[in-house]
């Protein structure tokens, strides 16, 4: 994590000539700007798009998006007088740059930048390597990986000079691979812009946003190490690249949990979301098939339904209209489930009727919640089973994501059954609670009537 530190000097806006001495505060969830005076001529203007410093050690600085926090009554009484007061002010600060006094985030190029993301030496330890090399031609952007004494973390050159939004957004999209792969949250701990001229670094610095106490992750032992996908880790990087944009709305429901505090339900409700939003995007074109044992008894149902009514096809063609393409949760958990190896099923929920009792499980547990219906034969509703099922889904979720960009099931499972964490330390517990006879019984109980 980034240590706090504070910058001394003279600041003001890009508009005015008025320069007022004050402190920059940086500290990884808050950046403060404290003025001993006004900064602007107008007080009935809080927030700046910019506002331009340099520090006593002379380095130039540029803030982004500042909203003023601290005022004083006495400024804007005194300024509708025509008088002037000088007052002390803070300013909320969003990001800063310091190497230069530049334009807006989408207005300021760079040719290349470097990214260390927090953790970096956890996930990969073998030094002297370029662990990633790719290029992705519809960016137009070369991304390598370094781990050296001289070079740590990623390197973004794109072809032509980008902003720093640009390079931001494919950064964004590196820490959450490395998210996903690491199974912990991650934050920046050195974002570095150069110029393509004359190679003059700018140093980047930005507010950790997040609604809830991380957890200290220093101790955290890797879901998925380089060591483990080493001999594909570009491929794994270019796939996750090309279907960042299918996968967008579902990473950003799994990671939220991270960052913001929510009931349990909300959390099993947005996990059973993940998984929907999963397969409706993922796998568009599965169909749902019919066993040879179901589709004789379909063909002697149809038999007798013709002799009983005689415009069955007239209804059937209507039936067949509003129904097309429709498959339901059930449907969509029982497709993935049968994507995995039985090993790794067994692992994260135990054998197939335990499975089938999990599959009930979710999908009436989360019918429940959101229709406000009656509560059926396999709704959840406790802490502890909510909590367990939600250790299941996360667990499940994680393989799927994982697989889909290229990682080894095989990798992936063995990985989770060494973690001493939770989710995968609640698995096994999960299975004793939630597979005992009480709630397997249910699925007989159910087959029988």
């Amino acid at each position: 994590m980034l240590e706090e530190f504070d910058i001394r000097g003279y600041w003001w806006l890009p508009t005015e000539n008025k320069k007022v001495e004050g402190v920059l505060h940086f500290k990884q969830e808050v950046i403060e700007l404290e003025l001993k005076g006004s900064i602007s001529e107008n007080p009935n203007i809080d927030m700046h798009n910019i506002i331009w410093g340099k520090s006593e050690n002379g380095e130039e600085i540029t803030l982004f998006n500042t909203i003023r926090t601290l005022s004083d009554r006495r400024v804007l009484d005194n300024y509708k007088k025509g008088l002037k007061i000088e007052i002390p002010e803070s300013y909320s600060i969003n990001s800063f740059l310091i190497g230069g006094l530049h334009e807006e985030l989408k207005n300021t190029n760079f040719f290349s930048c470097t990214f260390l993301p927090s953790h970096f030496n956890q996930w990969i330890t073998q030094k002297d390597k370029t662990f990633i090399n790719i290029f992705l031609d519809k960016e137009r952007l070369k991304i390598r990986g370094e781990n050296s004494n001289y070079q740590k973390g990623f390197l973004l050159e794109a072809e032509e000079g980008q902003s720093i939004t640009w390079y931001l957004e494919h950064i964004s999209k590196i820490k959450k691979l490395l998210m996903l792969m690491s199974g912990h949250p991650n934050v920046n701990e050195r974002i570095e812009f150069f110029s393509e001229k004359d190679q003059r670094k700018c140093t980047y610095f930005v507010i950790h946003k997040s609604k809830k106490r991380l957890p200290n992750t220093q101790m955290k032992k890797c879901l998925i190490r380089y060591i483990d996908i080493e001999k594909n880790a570009s491929q794994i990087f270019s796939k996750w690249f090309t279907l960042y944009d299918d996968l967008k709305i579902v990473t950003g429901i799994y990671f939220s949990d991270w960052y913001m505090d929510k009931f349990l339900e909300m959390k099993f409700l947005n996990a059973v979301q993940v998984v929907e939003i999963f397969h409706s995007w993922m796998r568009k074109d599965t169909k749902k098939a019919i066993s040879p044992e179901n589709r004789d008894k379909l063909d002697r149902a149809e038999k007798l339904l013709k002799e009983m009514m005689p415009n069955y096809d007239e209804i059937l063609q209507v039936k067949l209209k509003e129904g097309k393409n429709k498959i339901t949760l059930q449907n969509r958990f029982e497709y993935l489930f049968k994507e995995l190896d039985k090993e790794t099923e067994e692992f994260l929920i135990g054998n197939d009727m335990e499975v089938a009792v999990f599959i009930k499980q979710a999908v009436q547990t989360r019918n429940r919640f959101t229709h406000y219906g009656k509560e059926q034969r396999f709704t959840l509703s406790s802490s502890k089973e909510l909590t367990y099922t939600i250790y299941r889904l996360k667990a499940f979720i994680t393989v799927l994501l994982l697989k889909e960009i290229g990682v080894s099931e095989f990798v992936v499972l063995h990985r989770m059954m060494n973690r001493l964490d939770i989710p995968y330390t609640g698995l096994q517990a999960a299975k004793q609670f939630l597979n005992s006879e009480n709630y397997l019984s249910l699925l007989n109980s159910n087959n029988s009537n």
